[in-house]
């Protein structure tokens, strides 16, 4: 009879310390890979808050005011639009208008904060795990290399 070493035949300990488990750790705690993917986080961030600002003063945000608002909640007099802009915070089209005397501004809708937080929220994650991941890369470098 054969006597064959000892091997797992599943491909973790169920209690998270095999073999399978630390090498994820360590691909995934890995310094470069935290900054790879807080500078992927960053960029997609930006391509959507491009992506937004595109969608909201395509032709023109003027003529978007016109056409899609936002518009006045309850206008009480005659309303004429003077001019639309697109404001970062929160994400959304700024519509200005004039009644009477009286200059009035309207920003967004109601999912104006949700598309706010959905394309900020990356944008901070990813500031964070680049930080972490350059914090962490020099402290291990200075405890590598003590007389540096």
């Amino acid at each position: 009879m054969a006597v064959f070493p000892r091997v797992a035949l599943t491909v973790d300990a169920p209690n998270g310390h095999g073999p399978l488990a630390r090498a994820m750790r360590r691909v995934f705690m890995s310094y470069p890979l935290q900054g790879l993917a807080g500078a992927a986080l960053i960029a997609a961030s930006g391509a959507l808050f491009l992506a937004v600002r595109l969608l909201y003063v395509y032709k023109g945000a003027t003529y978007k005011c016109a056409v899609e608002g936002p518009y006045l909640e309850d206008p009480q007099f005659q309303t004429q639009l003077v001019s639309g802009s697109f404001s970062a915070w929160p994400l959304a089209r700024e519509c200005t208008y004039v009644t009477d005397s009286v200059i009035e501004t309207t920003r967004g809708t109601a999912d104006t904060w949700l598309l706010t937080g959905f394309t900020y929220a990356p944008a901070l994650l990813g500031f964070m795990l680049l930080v972490i991941a350059i914090v962490r890369t020099v402290r291990s470098s200075r405890s590598r290399h003590p007389n540096h």
